[in-house]
């Protein structure tokens, strides 16, 4: 996800309580404090994750990177978006967790979020 509000709210209020709550580590490139490549980081957590969630929104060249090489591993991805938002031909076909940025939207997208994982981790 791009790291700009209001994406690092969604990461902060939604993406990561619901993992933690799940008992899943949460890993995001920015929350790595050690000299280093950033894109290495980000691609060691690519490897290491069991399961990838990205927010397309918007069409960042570097979240769809970073999302084909998590396709390429054959990993677990869940992706959100806003609704409304047009996506690429290529991720259209994929399941999409589209959310409002309100009050009611946050819990549906929670709800959501937490539908997917349950029946990726079991």
């Amino acid at each position: 996800m791009q790291f700009t509000e209001p994406y690092n709210s969604i990461y902060q209020e939604i993406i990561k309580p619901v993992c933690e709550e799940m008992k899943l580590s949460v890993y995001r490139a920015d929350e790595v404090y050690k000299p280093g490549i950033i894109l290495k980081d980000i691609i060691e957590g690519l490897l290491e994750s069991e399961v990838i969630i990205a927010d397309i929104t918007p069409a960042n060249p570097n979240v769809f990177y970073e999302l084909g090489f998590s396709h390429a591993l054959n990993k677990a991805t869940i992706l959100l978006a806003q609704r409304g938002s047009e996506l690429p031909f290529d991720i259209r076909g994929y399941r999409v967790i589209f959310y409002d940025d309100t009050i009611k939207g946050k819990t549906e997208v929670e709800e959501n979020l937490r539908r997917h994982l349950k029946n990726i981790i079991g």
